[in-house]
């Protein structure tokens, strides 16, 4: 139930999509000894815990009094089953409520039902009579038989706990299945086909795990294409259900959008970039770099290979070289940080031109420490700004330069030895060479 899948846990899917139709807070019944899925699931459920796991039957009839629904039709699913679609179980509902039903299961009918319980029916009224296990079938039955429970139901709370109370262990696994309810309960069963047989893929290994993924990683991307982003290759582009993107953004091959990733509109992303929890305005263009828990106001440029770390927000206008890396740091708008530099735990103006190669050191071995760097100062290329430091508006820093010291505002700083030149070096220390001197 914990795995992840598309970003979460797998059970909180089925979850939400409950808790997005009916508008209530879902109860959420596990096994005993499992603090950390009852951890996991009481933000977003009441949790209730079956004494003793003995089938999907009595997790059911597990639930203290307090939290038994009596009245209305309560929703049941199971917390493998992650595809379920907010709209078929609004159709379920309604279908429920118009017919007042005593039971309304949802049903499916894949290319390949193996593992799946099946509906009988009544063949004069064709009204479901039962569900049976596929390890209960008669031989030859699993065969012909192959309209499907999709374990989703709809049912009258009156009606329901009763019929829970004439459950019986009589079956192959020697376990009280909710299914049996069907055939138990008073009054009619009503069904509802899904559209999709996709919806009804229950979760019990890791292959289907990576099924669910492929099918909601689709269903992600053909929703955001329907929405007018384009996805140049949706095999190799890999978006959670939880990103946001706008309109005419392009994704690029190989692209990874994860957590609540949000992205403007008429921008480009990739190829190969990766985006965790990043906000990025509009006409923003990301290549293939590295980004987390960031800001990025509109009309930002990131270059190759860039790593930009949690904390950093850049502001509109801001140009990011070739390897750069910016971490915990705000840069004013205009400002441009060549490539192989490294802005660490700094406050940069507008308009500022960091030089490639530079970094601000801001670690001293015990703590670290921040940079302030003014409005349109220039820092030359292969300088290193060692913080606490504060460089001043218009300042300029040469190239190649360690600075210790704080710079005013307009001045020039310069740290550096003098050059010392050796005319004919190279063909001495040659001559001693063959010498051997």
């Amino acid at each position: 139930m914990l795995h992840p899948l598309a970003g979460r846990p797998l059970v909180l899917h089925s979850l939400s999509t409950a808790a997005q139709v009916t508008g209530t807070r879902p109860i959420a019944v596990i096994p005993p000894g499992s603090p950390e899925l009852s951890d996991a699931l009481r933000e977003h459920a009441d949790v209730a815990v079956q004494p003793e796991p003995r089938g999907t039957g009595d997790a059911l009839r597990s639930l203290p009094e307090d939290l038994r629904p009596q009245r209305g039709p309560l929703l049941v699913l199971s917390g493998d089953v992650p595809l379920l679609r907010a709209a078929t179980l609004t159709r379920l509902l309604d279908h429920h409520r118009a017919t007042k039903a005593a039971a309304t299961l949802l049903t499916v009918t894949p290319p390949d039902p193996r593992g799946l319980g099946r509906i009988e029916r009544d063949p004069r009224t064709r009204k479901v009579t039962a569900i049976r296990e596929e390890r209960d079938l008669a031989p030859g039955q699993a065969a012909t038989h192959t309209e499907c429970n999709a374990g989703v139901y709809v049912f009258d709370a009156q009606a329901l706990w009763p019929a829970l109370d004439r459950l019986t262990p009589d079956n192959a696994q020697q376990e009280y299945y909710l299914t049996d309810v069907i055939a138990l309960i008073d009054g009619d069963v009503e069904a509802v086909e899904a559209g999709d047989p996709t919806e009804a893929l229950g979760v019990n290994d890791r292959v289907q795990l990576a099924e669910a993924a492929q099918i909601l990683r689709r269903r992600t991307l053909e929703s955001l294409m329907l929405d007018g982003v384009t996805v140049e290759d949706p095999a190799t582009t890999y978006v959670e259900p939880s990103v946001r993107v706008g309109r005419d953004t392009t994704l690029k091959p190989m692209t990874t959008l994860q957590g609540e990733t949000r992205i403007g509109e008429d921008c480009t992303v990739g190829p190969m970039a990766t985006l965790i929890d990043v906000q990025a305005g509009d006409g923003v263009h990301i290549g293939p770099s590295y980004l987390e828990d960031c800001d990025i106001a509109d009309g930002v440029r990131i270059g190759a290979y860039v790593r930009i770390r949690p904390g950093t927000r850049l502001d509109s206008g801001v140009q990011l070289g070739t390897h750069a890396e910016v971490k915990n740091s705000h840069i004013g708008a205009g400002s441009r940080i060549s490539h192989f530099s490294a802005v660490l735990d700094s406050d940069v103006g507008e308009g500022v031109n960091i030089g490639a190669g530079t970094v601000t050191v801001n670690y001293d071995g015990v703590a670290k420490h921040r940079t302030v760097i003014g409005d349109r100062a220039f820092i030359g290329s292969d300088s290193l700004l060692v913080a606490p430091r504060r460089i001043g508006d218009d300042a300029f820093v040469a190239a190649g330069s360690v600075i210790t010291k704080d710079v005013p505002a307009g001045a020039l700083a310069v740290e550096r030895s003098e050059q010392r030149t050796v005319e004919g070096w190279t063909a001495r220390r040659r001559a001693q060479a063959k010498t051997g001197e």
